[in-house]
């Protein structure tokens, strides 16, 4: 059966993240800020604020605002626009070429994502494709409640949904539960014995769906 919704993720599926800067610069950033990473404990626990508060964020500064006051106590307006300049300027995300590939596939889309609007609101992606951040679900994924809220918004089962991300475990295996159809794009050929159907390009999604 064909679905009637293709529900995308967004980076690393639609979009890739062009930093820079390579992560020990980040991280040497950070340090002279006052911002000590030293175990991987300290680097996840970092990376998990970092994902929650940009998720709520309205643009770089207010994300480096409610950062540091999680993080960094201690910190004063140069040190917020000092690390607001530093993200602007080495973090840039652009579309996959082979996005191209999709934009007239004859089905509804949409993206799911735990991205804020401003980190691709230059891309032009809504012209194609209706977005839905935490502000529209009030979840992040891989809760299963985010992939709900969408279904529900624009009204399709999840049986009549098929769920295209790079990540299985934060957008194949919360979607299959609920009983959508999942593939995996791995486009670095990285996951051996995949345990849904794999494509490495949105050429393969095409040629699947039409």
């Amino acid at each position: 059966m064909k679905p009637k919704l293709i529900l995308f993720d967004l980076f690393g599926t639609l979009v890739s993240s062009m930093a820079k800067l390579k992560l020990e610069e980040f991280f040497a950033f950070y340090q002279k800020l006052g911002i000590q990473l030293k175990t991987k404990e300290d680097i996840k626990s970092f990376t998990s604020v970092f994902t929650r508060l940009m998720a709520e964020s309205t643009n770089w500064k207010d994300l480096t605002q409610k950062l540091l006051k999680e993080v960094l106590p201690e910190h004063g307006p140069k040190k917020v626009n000092k690390l607001a300049n530093f993200y602007k300027e080495n973090i840039v995300y652009q579309p996959y070429d082979d996005i191209k590939e999709i934009i007239g596939l004859p089905y509804q889309k949409a993206i799911l994502t735990t991205a804020a609007h401003f980190l691709f609101s230059n891309l032009g992606l809504e012209k194609f494709a209706k977005i839905f951040t935490p502000r529209e679900t009030k979840f992040l994924k891989p809760d299963p409640r985010a992939f709900l809220a969408v279904l529900e918004n624009l009204k399709v089962k999840p049986e009549e949904a098929l769920m295209v991300g790079d990540e299985i475990e934060r957008d194949l295996i919360p979607a299959q539960k609920l009983g959508m159809g999942v593939i995996l794009i791995d486009r670095k050929n990285k996951i051996e014995n995949s345990p849904v159907r794999k494509i490495s390009s949105l050429a393969e999604l095409r040629n699947i769906l039409v």
